[in-house]
């Protein structure tokens, strides 16, 4: 039953099977023990009682996953996404939340729209990193920083249609109230500009013919989305729209590159790399978890389930600090990518204006001479005093005795001159002088 439910109706998604047996619960149906715990796996519990699946449905549907439905007579198109305030889980249906939509037709659903899986977040610590010599890794991507966007054929508007991650077309959020208008109105923001670029680059007449697949393309904005950019004050024509990948009618997801050759498109970009052992991969996450340049990367390894493939994203823990420093000029993250090894890269990041990078310039020798300074600091046990009277946060006195414990000077040094840093490169290249000029004079009174 529950592997007629998967692969005939639909179509590999857990959201679907859950939702399917579910109503088949409501109209009577008596299930095995074996269907409830095969069914009830795919909310993260497995179990073989009915009132037990019963409630953790509720649970799943009401305070992790969120459900967003649109009606037109007794049919209802509903798009299923994480609830951005609840905490990353790993089960079939939280991957599946990822703008998942179903059409119900007497309260009976089948999948429309079935985008591409979550991947697991190697930086969350959530996940264990395959042995490529165990599984082949299929294939590599870079992670372009922009917006989920769907296209699925609407079988009740006979069209193309956009959605995002977390709405359909006609809905979208006004201070924080989701706004829901008729099926024929396009008022997400996301989804009229990727209907616009859609339109404009003939990309509904290269999805002709390809009805029941479904497509998923990132929008890239002007500004990195990790900003969250207010997108309805660029041009339609600022944005960009890159192919992710596509899934067969059966459910089955392809590779980036297996989906570019099908659709001649923009796709984001594949690394063209070879990995074949656990050394290789260890040296490949190492660098990518201090890129500049690219929010992530994700790992798709060559297993053996057809809908969500095991695929692992290594996100990059500077990338933030590097686009602050590129939009915002902000010095905080500047000194944290100095600390880490890349002040000339991040002083080039700077906007050529005025003497920005010469004061950014300045910053770093700043940062790297407090830090020469910071060994003798501690051997003096002058730290605390100068933190306190200089009203630094108080936090940093647990730093001092982790750094005195460990010796880990420059750990000490990246959280010091953080809290130093304001607003202002101008303001916080004052304070740095302030204290570094403050830990000499004791330094000089206790030698």
């Amino acid at each position: 039953m529950v592997r007629q439910l998967y692969l005939d109706v639909c179509r590999g998604n857990s959201i679907c099977v859950v939702e399917r047996f579910k109503a088949l619960l409501e109209s009577g149906y008596q299930p095995d023990p074996l269907e409830v715990r095969d069914v009830s796996s795919l909310l993260g519990e497995p179990t073989k009682k009915v009132e037990v699946f019963n409630s953790k449905y509720i649970d799943v549907f009401t305070r992790l996953v969120q459900k967003n439905c649109t009606y037109q007579g007794d049919t209802a198109l509903c798009i299923y996404s994480w609830n951005p305030r609840a905490r990353v889980r790993y089960f079939p249906v939280a991957l599946d939340s990822t703008g998942t939509v179903l059409l119900f037709e007497r309260g009976i659903p089948q999948v429309v729209a079935y985008p591409t899986h979550r991947a697991y977040d190697i930086v969350a610590g959530e996940t264990i990193v395959r042995r490529p010599e165990e599984i082949k890794v299929a294939e590599v991507t870079a992670r372009v920083d922009g917006f989920q966007i769907t296209f699925y054929y609407n079988p009740l508007m006979k069209r193309w249609v956009p959605a995002t991650r977390y709405v359909l077309h006609n809905m979208r959020y006004i201070g924080g109230k989701l706004v829901i208008e008729s099926l024929e109105e396009l008022i997400n923001p996301y989804a009229r500009i990727a209907d616009f670029l859609a339109e404009r680059d003939g990309l509904y007449g290269k999805l002709r013919g390809y009805e029941g697949w479904t497509f998923t393309f990132i929008l890239e904005a002007p500004e990195p989305a990790i900003l969250r950019p207010n997108v309805e004050l660029y041009r339609y024509d600022d944005f960009k729209l890159y192919l992710l990948n596509a899934r067969r009618p059966d459910g089955l997801l392809l590779t980036v590159r297996e989906s570019s050759e099908m659709l001649n498109v923009p796709h984001v970009p594949i690394e063209e790399i070879r990995i074949s052992t656990s050394e290789e991969l260890e040296r490949h996450i190492n660098a990518w978890s201090r890129d500049l340049y690219v929010r992530s990367r994700f790992i798709r390894y060559a297993d053996q389930d057809p809908f969500r493939p095991y695929t692992v994203e290594v996100g990059s823990k500077l990338y933030e600090d590097a686009v602050s420093v590129k939009f915002s000029s902000s010095p905080k993250s500047l000194l944290i990518l100095a600390s880490y090894g890349f002040a000339d890269e991040a002083v080039n990041l700077l906007v050529d204006y005025r003497d920005l990078r010469e004061v950014g310039k300045y910053l770093c020798s700043l940062f790297f001479e407090i830090k020469e300074y910071l060994g003798r600091a501690l051997e003096a046990s002058i730290l605390k005093d100068l933190i306190e009277q200089l009203r630094l946060p108080e936090e940093l006195l647990g730093e001092v005795e982790k750094a005195r414990r460990t010796g880990d000077v420059e750990r000490l040094a990246r959280k010091l001159a953080a809290s130093l840093a304001t607003d202002s490169i101008y303001q916080t290249r004052d304070r740095l002088v302030e204290f570094l000029a403050a830990l000499k004079t004791r330094l000089a009174t206790t030698s």
